[in-house]
C-alpha cells in the first residue's frame, strides 16, 4: 500500500496535525509498528504508547503535543481506522471482473453488471445475480436463487435452490445455505424423512462465517434478518428466525423453530432448544444451554441458562463444597 496522509484523511475524514504529504506504506497495532506505517489509538489509556512507537503517522482522539509524529485527530479512532482498513482490504481482495471460462451458468439465470465469476463456478436456472456480485471458485448456486448487489461468496460456498440473498453479503468459504432441515417421523422404530420444501430469506449486510449451516425449512421461511453476523461453525436449524443486527459466535447451535430477536448477542459454543424464543436485546453467556423463553433484555449464563448474577453465585458455592463437604466428613 501506498498513501499519503493527505489521501488517509480524505478516507477517514479527520484533521491532520503534521505532514499532509507524508507516505505511508503500512498499517500496524501500536505495539508492533515500523517506520512508514500509521497505527491508531483508542483513547486515553494508550496516549503513551504514541512515544514508544515506531509508526510514523497516528490516528489519535486528541492533538498530542509531546509528539513530532503526524498526526489525524478523529472523534472516534478506532471506527475510523476500519475505514481505512477497509479500502485496503478491497484493494488486496480485488478480483478481475470476468466469468471465468470454466464456470457453468445456465441460459435461464440473469447475470448483473461488473461481475467476478470464479473457476468451477455452478449457477444453475432461473438465478438471478446482481451487480458487482464476487463469487470466488467452486461454488455452487442451486436453481431459482436470487442475490443482491455487492455480495463475496467466497471458494466453495454451497447455495442451493430457492434461497433469497440480499445485498452486500458476505459468505465465507465452506458454508452450507440451504441444506435439509433434519425432520424425521418415527414410525415403528423407523426414522421416515420429512421433506424440506420451504426456503431461506437472507438480508441486506449480513455476515456469514466458514463452515456455517443454515437449513431451509420445512414449510415456510428460515429468515435470516438484515445485520445479522454468523460466525464460524454455527449451526442454524430449520424454521429459524433472527431479528435485526443479532450476532451469533462461533459454534453456535439453534434447534428448529427458535426465535430471536433484534440485537440478540449469543456466545461461543451456546445451545438453544427448539422452538424457544430469546426477546430483543438479551445477552446469553458461553456454552450456556438456553431451555426456556427469555423476556426483551435478558442476561444468561450457565446450563441451564440463568440470570447471570445467579449463576455467579452458584459458580461461588461449587468452588466451596469441597470445604463444605470435608467438614460435614469431619463433624
Amino acid at each position: 500500500m501506498k498513501f499519503t496522509i493527505k489521501q488517509i484523511n480524505e478516507i477517514i475524514g479527520g484533521k491532520v496535525l503534521g505532514d499532509c504529504n507524508l507516505l505511508i506504506t503500512g498499517v500496524s497495532s501500536i505495539e508492533n509498528s515500523d517506520e512508514g506505517d500509521i497505527s491508531f489509538i483508542k483513547n486515553e489509556k494508550f496516549v503513551n504508547k504514541v512515544f514508544e512507537t515506531n509508526a510514523s503517522a497516528i490516528v489519535s482522539h486528541r492533538p498530542i503535543e509531546e509528539t513530532e509524529k503526524t498526526l489525524i485527530i478523529v472523534d472516534n479512532p478506532f471506527l475510523a481506522f476500519t475505514k481505512l482498513l477497509k479500502v485496503i482490504s478491497d484493494q488486496k481482495q480485488q478480483r478481475p471482473r470476468i466469468i471465468h471460462p470454466s464456470a457453468t451458468i445456465s441460459k435461464e439465470s440473469t447475470i448483473g453488471n461488473n461481475i467476478s465469476i470464479g473457476a468451477n463456478v455452478v449457477i444453475e436456472g432461473n438465478t438471478q445475480i446482481g451487480n458487482n456480485v464476487t463469487i470466488y471458485p467452486n461454488t455452487f448456486i442451486g436453481a431459482s436463487c436470487k442475490i443482491g448487489d455487492d455480495s463475496i461468496m467466497y471458494p466453495n460456498v454451497t447455495i442451493r435452490e430457492e434461497v433469497t440473498i440480499g445485498k452486500r453479503v458476505i459468505i465465507q468459504s465452506g458454508a452450507s445455505i440451504g441444506d435439509d432441515g433434519f425432520g424425521y417421523l418415527q414410525i415403528k422404530g423407523k426414522h421416515v424423512k420429512i421433506p424440506q420444501v420451504g426456503t431461506i430469506e437472507i438480508g441486506d449486510d449480513v455476515a456469514i462465517g466458514s463452515n456455517v449451516t443454515i437449513a431451509r425449512a420445512a414449510l415456510n421461511k428460515t429468515v435470516i434478518s438484515s445485520g445479522v453476523k454468523i460466525d464460524n461453525h454455527s449451526h442454524i436449524a430449520h424454521n429459524v428466525f433472527i431479528g435485526e443486527d443479532t450476532m451469533l459466535i462461533a459454534y453456535a447451535k439453534l434447534a428448529g423453530g427458535v426465535r430471536i430477536g433484534k440485537n440478540v448477542m449469543i456466545a461461543e459454543d451456546v445451545g438453544v432448544t427448539d422452538h424457544v424464543k430469546i426477546d430483543d436485546n438479551c445477552m446469553v453467556g458461553a456454552a450456556s444451554n438456553v431451555y426456556k423463553s427469555l423476556k426483551a433484555g435478558s442476561v444468561v449464563w450457565g446450563s441451564p441458562a440463568k440470570p447471570v448474577t445467579l449463576e455467579k453465585r452458584i459458580q461461588v458455592l461449587i468452588k466451596k463444597l469441597p470445604d463444605i463437604y470435608k467438614k460435614i466428613k469431619d463433624s
